[in-house]
């Protein structure tokens, strides 16, 4: 019991005592003396004065409005900032809830706006799936084809590398140029030309050792030069068929196989 308790009951049990000694006294149950008796009596007077006016002082006898700074809303389940709240507080939260509803579903609209048009910008989840689907199976058959692509690129490297496919493709380009190449001529546009006679040289022996294929036109037209003079032709300087030909058969003649070996 804490000390407020203990001296309510103390004050009130002195009360009772008083009351009842005095009572007593009055109507001659016990004897106590005049001045005594009167003193009891006044003090039991001054009491029940105090108590009255205590009691009326602190009873609300006509109901009337609370202050709005005086009323108090414990709300436990609030957070601590929250849990009292004044009336006032609370009448401008009322005040506000038909606002903050309107707001609310207002912003729900523009939520359930904002998916419509989302969801027709994003193509559904069945059809991306199948767009997919469809580019992997496209990308393998590319991958297959690119497979196949390398695999004939690797055979027609190969068959490019023959002597007389080679040949071939440069009697070919002679015919580009109409029935002759003069290869000092815009040799910047013959470079080739010259590197695949240079070759052709070097495989039938007539191009030193010493010396490479280096796809220099003038140095191709010296070379051929010195190689139709050695075939006793009359008109030199001009790559044809028939230089072709010759280094074709050159090629496939027992000296120079014999000389490749």
């Amino acid at each position: 019991m804490d000390k407020e308790s203990v001296l309510f009951y103390v004050v009130l049990l002195l009360f009772a005592a008083t009351g009842i000694v005095t009572l007593m006294g009055l109507v001659q149950k016990v004897t106590i003396e005049r001045k005594y008796l009167n003193a009891l009596f006044s003090a039991l007077i001054l009491e029940l004065i105090a108590a009255v006016l205590y009691m009326f002082s602190n009873t609300e006898f006509f109901e009337t409005a609370p202050g709005e700074d005086q009323l108090l809303l414990p709300r436990s389940e609030l957070p601590q900032a929250q849990r009292d709240i004044t009336a006032k507080e609370v009448l401008l939260m009322v005040a506000s809830h038909d606002a903050d509803r309107d707001r609310l579903r207002q912003a729900e609209q523009e939520l359930m706006s904002l998916r419509d048009v989302v969801a027709a910008q994003v193509p559904p989840y069945d059809d991306v799936t199948l767009a997919l689907d469809t580019r992997i199976r496209e990308i393998r058959e590319l991958q297959g084809d690119l497979s196949r692509l390398r695999s004939e690129q690797a055979a027609f490297d190969k068959i490019r590398g023959n002597f007389l496919v080679r040949m071939a493709e440069l009697n070919a380009r002679i015919s580009d140029f109409g029935a002759s190449i003069n290869l000092v001529y815009q040799p910047e546009q013959k470079r080739e030309i010259a590197g695949m006679l240079q070759s052709a040289f070097k495989q039938i022996g007539f191009m030193p050792d010493a010396e490479m294929p280096n796809d220099d036109p003038f140095e191709a037209n010296d070379l051929m030069i010195r190689y139709q003079r050695s075939k006793g032709f009359g008109q030199r300087g001009y790559l044809t068929s028939q230089v072709v030909a010759l280094i074709i058969l050159d090629y496939l003649s027992p000296i120079s196989q014999n000389g490749n070996n």
